[in-house]
């Protein structure tokens, strides 16, 4: 099977097309255009697999040559030390790299997810965006009362009916226009993230799982739209394990000679937008009486921490999602399991 790498481009992409033997056949640039892209591919005969370096592009590149390539591979750059690290790189270099890679079987693969899940992701990553930007300028208006001594404790300050009482405690004019652009600011991602909102729920309508997952205790209309965004297909992970470290809920172990080193504790590393949604979920779960709230006071009763009974709560909303979207089943409380409350933490 031929090989074709993609060194990907705005404006153009430098390919190169290598026999199955490492003999470099043909090296070109071709428009970064579905049409073109879909020509030149097309023209080259027999079987062939595209590989690429994954970016902003790598779902255009994959929408543009399904049906044309047996198969198309987004690799990870973070991965590709022979590229990033190289004394010497071109275009033309990055693309024979990515050959030799691919040959010495070294390419780490990246999933891109079809439509509707990428436009879904970019809708939540831009809520994601705005929800952090709306505290970052609550903490800045509250930084800046603290600078002039005003009291603002609770969430007082931000509240429209209360604006007056505080921008007439700052010190002079210039301030007071400080403190009236925050506001402006504060405001406008309120409306903004409420059109997002809006855009996501309409968005959902085209994804019939987001309905069915919504009943999960814990996931709302908020959450349970990013959890379907990141994880996009659950039968991709090979095991819960995997599918709990790529959400940011997986243990880190250190082992030598056989043996490890310390007790396991929790990995830093996933999707920290899809690790957020899952404790936000955990929390809101805790306020009815399902199977899970049994199973956090369970967690408690036999002497774990907070964090850590929420951390397998988390983990216990993520399982029983992908579960019910793999089987196509509504969630029946009864088959979540509670633990005994007899046992050590």
């Amino acid at each position: 099977m031929k090989t074709v790498t993609l060194d990907v481009h705005a404006e153009a992409c430098q390919m190169a097309v290598i026999s199955p033997e490492g003999e470099i056949l043909i090296e070109l640039q071709v428009e970064t255009k579905p049409e073109e892209l879909r020509r030149v591919v097309s023209g080259i005969p027999g079987p062939k697999r595209v590989i690429l370096e994954s970016g902003p592009l790598s779902g255009l590149i994959h929408d543009a040559l399904e049906g044309l390539a047996d198969e198309v591979v987004s690799s990870d750059p973070t991965r590709n030390a022979l590229i990033s690290r190289s004394d010497s790189s071109n275009d033309r270099l990055d693309a024979r790299r990515l050959g030799l890679l691919d040959r010495a079987r070294a390419i780490h693969e990246v999933y891109v997810p079809p439509e509707p899940y990428r436009t879904l992701r970019s809708l939540v990553h831009y809520d994601h965006m705005m929800a952090t930007a709306t505290t970052r300028t609550k903490n800045q208006i509250k930084a800046l009362c603290r600078r002039y001594a005003v009291p603002c404790r609770g969430t007082g300050v931000y509240r429209r009916a209360g604006r007056r009482e505080f921008l007439g405690k700052m010190p002079n004019a210039h301030v007071r226009w400080q403190m009236r652009s925050l506001y402006r600011q504060l405001d406008g991602f309120r409306r903004e993230r409420i059109g997002a909102r809006r855009m996501i729920a309409k968005h959902t309508r085209k994804i019939p799982v987001v309905k069915t997952l919504k009943r999960v205790p814990g996931l709302g209309p908020r959450t349970t739209p990013a959890l379907v965004a990141w994880v996009a297909d659950p039968r991709r992970f090979r095991s819960e394990s995997g599918l709990a470290s790529y959400a940011g809920l997986g243990l880190k172990n250190d082992w030598t000679a056989g043996k490890p080193v310390k007790r396991a504790r929790a990995s830093k590393r996933g999707n920290r937008e899809l690790k957020r949604a899952l404790f936000l979920s955990a929390r809101a779960a805790l306020r009815g009486a399902s199977a899970l709230r049994k199973r956090y006071d369970a967690r408690i009763a036999a002497g774990w921490e907070d964090r850590k009974a929420i951390r397998d709560i988390a983990r216990t909303i993520l399982f029983v999602a992908c579960a019910m979207w793999k089987s196509g089943k509504e969630y029946d409380d009864g088959k979540v399991g509670v633990p005994e409350t007899d046992g050590a933490g």
